[in-house]
């Protein structure tokens, strides 16, 4: 679970995250706490579930908002970059703003465990760009990364300033 070392960073098996996919399409009962289901393998399903989504959780509508909160960063404050960001997550749509919670929650509880070596950063680089997306009409990843990352370790970080 939590303490599995590299979570996240470690994929798992392609073919079974694939299955399992299949079997999720298909609103096939699954449980999670099977043997043939590895903590890897679930991470993996994870990242794919929202690398796939039509539009990530934070819609491309508030990417402006969120690239403005970090570029701002580098010349204003960290409370105004933390007041910005929570203004877009304030802002979503209530089952995005739900599932980016809950999402967060869980990177916090992933963070706080020292063995497997998945501090906030380590996080955000894996899941800023699924969280936030590249919208298809500037998809500029040498931009976009970076303020992806910084947005998702700034959020998990202050995640009780964020969601309160």
């Amino acid at each position: 679970g939590l303490k599995s070392g590299g979570i996240y960073r470690i994929s798992g098996n392609s073919a079974s995250i694939q299955k399992l996919r299949f079997k999720v399409d298909r609103e096939e009962v699954v449980n999670l706490k099977d043997e043939e289901f590895d903590i890897n393998m679930l991470t993996g399903f994870l990242k794919l579930f929202l690398r796939e989504l039509p539009e990530p959780v934070i819609p491309f509508n508030q990417y402006p908002i969120v690239e403005r909160a970090i570029n701002g960063d580098r010349n204003g404050s960290y409370e105004d970059t933390l007041a910005s960001l929570k203004n877009v997550v304030h802002d979503l749509p209530e089952p995005n703003k739900s599932t980016f919670k809950y999402i967060i929650l869980h990177l916090v509880r992933v963070a706080h465990e020292e063995e497997n070596q998945m501090d906030e950063h380590n996080l955000s680089i894996i899941f800023g760009p699924s969280l936030l997306g590249n919208h298809p009409d500037r998809a500029n990843l040498l931009v976009d990364l970076p303020i992806q990352n910084t947005a998702v370790e700034k959020i998990i970080t202050n995640y009780r300033t964020i969601f309160k």
